[in-house]
């Protein structure tokens, strides 16, 4: 065969081949709700072992482009709905046309979730333990503060501004999160003191929060040693809507405490959104404003956010999103008690503290899909915040953050899933307490999903992390930059024994860099010590272990129940000695716990019932002392029923008393040793688009504290008005 045969020849296969590649079929459908047999908008729709899909019309109807010939899965899905999954034969004759109709399903057994892997697959699928809160759940919990809600979730408790995973945080006024929360992908933690930036947050957006308990640092890095939380918004839906949420209450108060004000204490909260689409272009703008006089003194607050998404879906399957939003937050300060028998008031000294925070952030997202089997994912991210800690009266200048990440996802063939790409981060602070500094992140990561069996799948991730600080006189390559690395593998294993049966392993590393404020943070007086900075503290670095069982009881109801163990290194906590006090790196502890949760509907969704509780020994391995502000059991329990128009809902709430806190007892007495036990009533009246909610937390008015020298919220009562036109 001469030279020229093998080059027409070549050329021959590759015209077949890049026509295979090429040939694109259309499948059209309608998703129809199985009882009203009225069409479903906004319904994800995804073909299986593929990167293309599509969202469902105000009609329910939806068109998938650019399909290569062929029989495929289609997979619907919607929160509040069964999953379905039907097969649709794609040739080059005529469109594929299907119909399928959802049934309802209050309990996600299922759902579908993005944040466990950075791609969409069923919970299920994934080795790590996940709990999805939907916008439901959201509706009815978050009359104040979003994060509320996740008081709610296994495992997850909130003291004040820190989030604990299991055990993960403790109270450290919010510094140095273990946790990663982000929206839409977007870590929210502030760039200098690495701390959580709640109030950006519209919950009236959110359409559903995904909880991943266990190590995150394999895929997202530092922050995530704990876990991770990504609070996701809807995208614009196809139907106009007006969104109106009024919220109006009062704290009680507690008669064992003098009273710090008169008049009614009362707090209130109002929130609006307004949605719609113009061809492809999707267009959201929501607000919200919250405010209060406080249950203690010092402690009221005025509370403005703003938001706006945008969304364009391009006829290539592509998506571009914009994300803007602004909140401002005027409040008092209240740090410390004045004593143990007048809880309500302020330390002496510490009276007439006020902060302005404000944060201003800007993301956006660019999703393309190259072929059936290929897609490419740019984020790209800008905050500007200036929040402080109530800890002190610094005036601090605006931390600046630029984060984004590329990400590539191939399916190279059906049993396998690889996904890489990188993230990089430039942060720019200054404050008088830790100096003008940059700081520099780069950290490469990739993830294999593969089906080894058809009822056993592996999981096999790595990431490399590259974090230099330096002040800002220094060079771009920052010479004299301290500098901190670490490579962090993971293993997961997901297995499908029985029908309805799920077990899942997994073992990984986790780290936790010390933040600017950690490192650099001194000369200032809090708490009647003098704190010092300390430039010289190192990583945390952990692996943790996992093992549970979840079982499909019935088709909306199930248990689940897990084992986990955390070994941590060098974990960063403050400290004192004498009157001096630092972040510092403590010896070796170990977190080891177990998780029970269980879901379940009955007699036609009418009644439910949700449980979980978690119990764990966060300790010291040499001293075998509980770690600060972490309680060995928390258990949640929220029965609820509904007849006709109205529902009827409690939950309680109750978590072991603390065994240490973090600052010595003001006397002979010691700290208020008393486990949380928090009641709460909730009656709801639907009528068509609208809603009324009325309720009582802390419905016994107990007092409790779970962090140093200060008490928790009285006995309140509120009432909500929701309309959805």
């Amino acid at each position: 065969m001469n030279t020229r045969t093998k080059v027409v020849l070549t050329f021959y296969f590759l015209l077949i081949s890049v026509a295979g590649v090429f040939a694109q079929g259309v499948i059209t459908g309608l998703v129809l709700d199985d009882a009203t047999h009225e069409g479903l908008p906004g319904v994800n729709v995804q073909i299986e072992q593929t990167v293309l899909g599509a969202s469902t019309n105000l009609k329910g109807a939806f068109i998938i482009k650019r399909v290569p010939y062929g029989t495929f899965s289609l997979r619907i899905s919607m929160i509040g709905f069964r999953t379905a999954r039907v097969a649709v034969h794609v040739t080059s004759d005529e469109n594929a046309v299907v119909e399928v109709r959802l049934k309802e399903a209050p309990v996600e057994i299922d759902p579908v979730v993005v944040t466990a892997s950075k791609w969409q697959q069923e919970a299920e699928s994934t080795p790590s333990t996940i709990e999805v809160l939907t916008a439901k759940d959201i509706r009815q919990r978050s009359q104040i503060r979003i994060e509320d809600v996740l008081k709610t979730a296994a495992g997850v408790q909130i003291l004040q501004e820190n989030v604990n995973i299991r055990g993960s945080d403790g109270w450290t006024f919010g510094i140095g999160s273990r946790v990663l929360v982000m929206m839409d992908g977007v870590p929210i933690t502030t760039s200098d003191l690495g701390r959580v930036n709640w109030f950006i947050v519209p919950p009236s957006d959110i359409e559903r929060i995904e909880v991943v308990r266990g190590s995150g640092s394999a895929i997202y890095g530092s922050s995530a040693m704990g876990g991770v939380i990504n609070f996701i918004t809807s995208d614009p839906g196809p139907a106009t809507e007006t969104y109106l949420r009024t919220t109006f209450g009062v704290y009680d108060n507690f008669k064992q405490f003098p009273e710090f004000q008169d008049g009614i204490l009362n707090f209130n909260r109002v929130d609006f959104r307004h949605s719609r689409q113009i061809g492809n272009l999707g267009m959201r703008l929501s607000g919200s404003r919250s405010s209060s006089v406080g249950y203690v003194e010092n402690s009221a607050y005025d509370l403005y956010n703003f938001s706006g998404k945008f969304v364009y879906n391009f006829d290539d399957g592509s998506k571009w999103s914009l994300f803007g939003n602004y909140m401002f937050d005027d409040r008092e300060g209240f740090v410390l008690w004045k004593n143990q028998t007048e809880a309500t008031l302020v330390a002496i000294g510490e009276r007439g503290k006020r902060q302005e925070q404000w944060g201003v952030t800007l993301s956006t997202n660019y999703s393309r899909p190259i072929s059936s089997r290929a897609a490419v994912e740019l984020h790209a991210s800008f905050i500007s915040s200036l929040l402080g800690t109530q800890a002190t009266d610094v005036d601090f200048t605006p931390a600046i953050g630029i984060w984004g990440t590329v990400q590539a996802t191939y399916l190279p063939w059906n049993k396998l899933l690889l996904i890489g790409g990188s993230d990089f981060k430039y942060d720019r602070v200054k404050a008088d307490v830790y100096g003008e500094r940059k700081a520099f992140l780069i950290a490469p990561y990739v993830q294999a999903d593969l089906r080894l069996f058809p009822k056993l799948n592996l999981t096999l991730g790595a990431r490399y992390d590259r974090y230099k600080i330096a002040e800002t006189d220094t060079s771009f390559i920052l010479p004299e930059a301290r500098l901190f690395d670490r490579f962090t593998p993971k293993v997961g294993l997901n297995y499908h024994p029985f029908e309805g049966t799920t077990i899942k392993a997994n073992f990984s590393n986790g780290f936790k860099f010390p933040n600017i404020f950690h490192l650099y943070f001194g000369n200032q007086e809090i708490a009647n010590f003098t704190w010092e900075a300390n430039p010289s503290l190192k990583s945390e670095t952990s692996w943790s272990y996992e093992l549970g069982i979840k079982q499909e009881i019935t088709q909306s109801s199930y248990v689940e129940l897990t084992g986990f163990y955390t070994k941590v290194n060098d974990l960063i906590e403050p400290g004192a000695d004498g009157a001096t006090a630092r972040f510092r790196n403590t010896a070796e502890v170990e977190m080891p716990g177990i998780e029970f949760a269980a879901r379940g509907s009955w007699w036609d969704n009418r009644l439910r019932l949700r449980v979980n509780f978690t119990y764990l020994n966060p300790h010291n391995t040499e001293t075998k002392r509980l770690l600060t502000h972490r309680q060995k059991l928390i258990a949640y329990i929220e029965p609820s029923i509904r007849l006709g128009n109205f529902e009827v809902q409690a939950d309680y709430i109750f978590s072991s008393a603390q065994e240490r806190y973090l600052l010595p007892p003001e006397d002979e007495r010691g700290h208020q040793f008393v486990p949380q036990k928090v009641f709460t009533a909730r009656v709801l009246y639907y009528w068509k688009k609208a809603s009324l909610m009325i309720g009582t937390e802390n419905m016994f008015n107990y007092a409790y504290t779970l962090r140093d020298k200060f008490l928790e919220e009285p006995r309140k009562f509120f009432s909500t008005l929701t309309l959805d036109f």
